[in-house]
């Protein structure tokens, strides 16, 4: 009987509280500063041209293969990325293509509403990639080309760096 009375007494403690529930459509949540949501392209500023050298790096280290890449050559004897393809269905977000990158010409966007009607609104070519990734930072820095953060750090602040306290990172550790 106690116990009934303990868990009415929690409920009606709760019913009084203001809301927390955040009306989706209307208002997005705040995705962490490392969030790694659609792959895509960064562009040069100036050019509008994709920063990709054409390595093959992010096909090559991709599990799933969900990059493809023609590549054609320059008339200078470089190669150039003629076509890129990424089948978003097949991607896992892992990141791996953004961390191989030598220009951090891959980043990966903020961008997580993905739904589509049919399947082949999941395939993105070169130029919606750049669109997308425009001049995004890369994901795991804060824009200024130094890294800021800690590992796993965000659990649910908004800057990730409000619940590490000293001795959070381990003894001796600093930031």
């Amino acid at each position: 009987m106690f116990d009934e009375v303990k868990g009415f007494q929690i409920t009606f403690g709760r019913l009084f509280r203001p809301s927390v529930t955040i009306n989706y459509p209307e208002e997005k949540r705040h995705m962490a500063p490392r969030f790694r949501g659609l792959p895509s392209l960064r562009t040069d500023p100036e050019t509008g041209e994709a920063l990709c050298v054409a390595c093959g790096l992010c096909a090559r280290i991709c599990p799933t293969s969900c990059l493809e890449m023609h590549i054609v050559p320059s008339e200078e004897g470089d190669r150039e990325l003629g076509e890129f393809i990424l089948r978003s269905g097949r991607c896992m977000f892992c990141g791996l293509c953004s961390q191989v990158c030598p220009v951090d010409a891959i980043t990966m966007s903020h961008e997580y509403e993905l739904s589509v009607m049919d399947r082949d609104g999941l395939i993105y070519t070169k130029t919606e990639l750049g669109t997308i990734g425009g001049q995004l930072p890369n994901w795991w820095e804060d824009g200024t080309g130094e890294f800021t953060g800690t590992a796993d750090a965000w659990a649910g602040t908004r800057d990730g760096k409000a619940l590490l306290g000293p001795g959070v990172l381990g003894k001796g550790v600093s930031r």
